[in-house]
């Protein structure tokens, strides 16, 4: 997202109770500055927060499938942040080729690469936010 980016709209201001958010960034010291905004700018507006997940926190090569940090957190990443600020942590996504790979051919990721790393963590994600919807 580009700097000094609009966060929410409008509408969603002027009514904050219809929506919740999810934020998602990547690890980088620049992105956090934002999304430390985001969520000031959220409890001030009242926009209740459902949690923070960290994009882009390692790589899947294509090749061998393991897993490494190519943007590493200098500062603890989204997970120290959110700790820091009271906010929940969902859980790190890993970069995978083969997500945008799926979405050009209009495939289900998780069901196609089911026992994947990346399918691992959308699927704990999703769990979390199942939890969430549930209360």
């Amino acid at each position: 997202m580009p700097q000094d980016s609009p966060v929410i709209s409008p509408t969603r201001t002027f009514q904050p109770h219809t929506w919740w958010h999810v934020l998602l960034y990547s690890s980088l010291e620049v992105a956090l500055a934002d999304v430390r905004k985001e969520i000031a700018f959220c409890r001030k507006v009242g926009v209740p927060i459902i949690g923070v997940i960290e994009n882009m926190s390692g790589f899947v090569c294509p090749g061998c499938k393991t897993e490494s940090q190519i943007f590493p957190a200098t500062t603890g990443g989204a997970a120290l942040m959110s700790e820091k600020l009271d906010c929940p942590f969902l859980g790190r996504v890993s970069l995978d080729p083969r997500v945008g790979q799926c979405c050009d051919e209009g495939k289900p990721f998780i069901e196609t690469y089911p026992d994947t790393i990346v399918a691992k963590q959308y699927l704990d994600i999703v769990e979390q936010l199942k939890a969430f919807c549930a209360q």
